[in-house]
């Protein structure tokens, strides 16, 4: 009685929501820059009495041509002196609203970012979700007739100076959710909070395991997946035998898929499992391969969208063929073609001028205190949904490489390599790290004597906290490190000036993806490594 009343309470949701958000959606979709145009507004007409809004004469401003001549492109550490002062004084330096809470991630310093989290915020975040929510279920109804499998971070993870909280956003999605919805969910919040990863993903396995009737599962990286898959097939009889404990029939039932088939799959598991929703771009497309295999090919992998601990970018609003838009009604959007950012030469385009095919950088100003804020996200513009661009991300730019969503900086890399030196004398000629998405492993091409392997993964785990508990989680596997023979920094740099790089501005990429790097290093190897075991 209790599940029909509840999906009864989900489809009448569903049709709330349609009305309520989706359609108003969809007619902003046939003039997009109109909705941005306001949107921009807005956002400087309530911040125009801010300590930045007045540096940068918010109250001056009358279009984007103003906004764009007024307000310069901003990284973190420009803002980060108002974010802190806000937090810790309560002036209003960057936002009218005070920040409620805080995401934390990896900045470019061993500093970490604080992103401000309004109470503004948090309801457009949830106005995102239920649109999200209603393009799954338009197109795979029965997703929801289950239960739902969902794995987010802690929604608190600590406290700032001044004793405000930080965590995850779905985290604290995931928390507040009302009573009679959480009741569709597998997890409790209290799992998500476990310190020790080892035993967090055990247990959310074993729970997992425990109920059959799972018809969606969500998660932002599908190296989630690949782990609980990891984890019950490594114990998959002392799972079971933790599950006979408080359902014997459920408990019976995997031993038998397991005597069958050798180990537990999804698709036997969860037989009515109707919808994957995850990240398919960027570095985690490489995982998706090896995902659908675990899963029946009528279970939909449906992309999540364009999500960063600073904005949401993107909304899937076509489930079907994993179409997405950027959120127009959310943040103002600017966009420059990737190689004339690269070559310092930025055009910078609003929503209405960029087109298919094209790839570009994107910047953002956010209704939370970031303007025109540069992540170094490339994008793609696919298509078009109605008249609005529908865009997918393709990759961290230069300097950033992210294989599991540790987002690993060049400047993290290099502190780490003198850190090492500095500390061993070590004397290092050369060096190279190239990321492999489809291993989830760093590889270190060095060229040197009395290189501490291991002191290189300590710093990195100091100065890069998702490295480190990714690497803890055993997502990010440990680095190889290759000692490669004398003169190869300048057979490289050879390569690269043989290949169109011009002298004059040739400037040494410490960082890559493996996928962009043409160069052999490994014909210079000399003894290969791994910094652990």
């Amino acid at each position: 009685m209790m599940n029909r009343l509840i999906d009864i309470l989900t489809r009448l949701k569903m049709m709330y929501i349609k009305q309520r958000y989706w359609r108003p959606m969809v007619k902003n979709t046939h003039d997009p820059q109109r909705a941005q145009n306001a949107l921009l507004k807005k956002i400087l007409n309530r911040n125009r009495d801010t300590e930045f809004g007045r540096k940068h004469g918010f109250n001056k401003i009358m279009s984007y041509q103003d906004f764009s001549s007024h307000v310069q492109v901003h990284d973190y550490e420009m803002l980060r002196e108002y974010i802190e002062e806000q937090d810790i004084t309560h002036r209003r330096a960057l936002n009218m609203e005070h920040p409620v809470m805080y995401v934390q991630t990896s900045g470019t310093t061993d500093k970490p970012k604080l992103i401000p989290i309004l109470d503004s915020t948090i309801r457009r975040y949830r106005r995102c979700q239920h649109i999200f929510a209603y393009a799954v279920y338009a197109s795979v109804p029965e997703a929801y007739a289950g239960k739902i499998l969902a794995i987010t971070s802690p929604a608190v993870e600590g406290t700032t100076e001044s004793g405000a909280h930080y965590g995850a956003m779905s985290g604290l999605m995931y928390k507040s959710m009302p009573a009679l919805t959480r009741k569709k969910y597998v997890l409790p919040s209290s799992v998500f909070e476990i310190a020790d990863y080892e035993k967090k993903y055990h247990e959310i396995t074993k729970l997992a395991l425990a109920e059959r009737d799972i018809s969606l599962i969500a998660t932002a990286n599908p190296s989630t997946l690949l782990k609980v898959e990891q984890i019950m097939n490594q114990n998959s009889r002392g799972l079971i035998d933790e599950i006979h404990l408080t359902n014997r029939e459920r408990a019976s039932e995997l031993l038998r898929i397991l005597e069958v088939n050798k180990k537990l799959e999804f698709s036997q598991v969860w037989p009515n499992l109707k919808s994957v929703t995850t990240w398919t771009g960027g570095s985690c497309g490489t995982s998706i391969p090896r995902l659908q295999k675990m899963i029946s090919s009528t279970t939909r992998i449906i992309e999540l969208g364009y999500l960063s601990s600073e904005f949401r970018g993107g909304i899937t609003i076509d489930a079907v063929n994993n179409r997405q838009i950027p959120c127009l009604n959310e943040n103002f959007y600017e966009f420059v073609q990737k190689e004339d950012w690269e070559n310092n030469k930025p055009r910078f385009l609003t929503l209405d001028q960029i087109v298919k095919g094209e790839h570009y950088y994107i910047f953002v100003t956010t209704q939370s205190g970031l303007y025109r804020y540069h992540i170094n996200d490339l994008i793609e513009v696919t298509g078009s949904f109605n008249q609005t661009p529908t865009i997918r991300f393709l990759c961290k730019g230069k300097g950033v490489v992210n294989l599991t969503g540790e987002k690993l900086c060049e400047y993290q890399l290099v502190q780490a390599m003198t850190g090492v030196s500095d500390k061993t004398g070590a004397d290092v000629s050369f060096f190279m790290m190239l990321g492999c998405p489809a291993t989830s492993r760093y590889t270190l091409y060095v060229e040197a004597t009395n290189f501490d392997v291991r002191l290189l993964e300590e710093y990195l785990c100091q100065l890069n906290i998702e490295f480190r508990e990714k690497q803890n989680s055993g997502r990010l596997k440990s680095t190889n490190v290759v000692f490669v023979q004398e003169q190869t920094g300048e057979k490289y740099k050879k390569f690269c000036l043989e290949n169109g790089q011009r002298e004059g501005q040739f400037k040494m990429t410490y960082l890559q993806n493996k996928a962009d790097c043409r160069f052999d290093f490994d014909s210079f190897a000399e003894e290969k490594i791994r910094a652990v075991a």
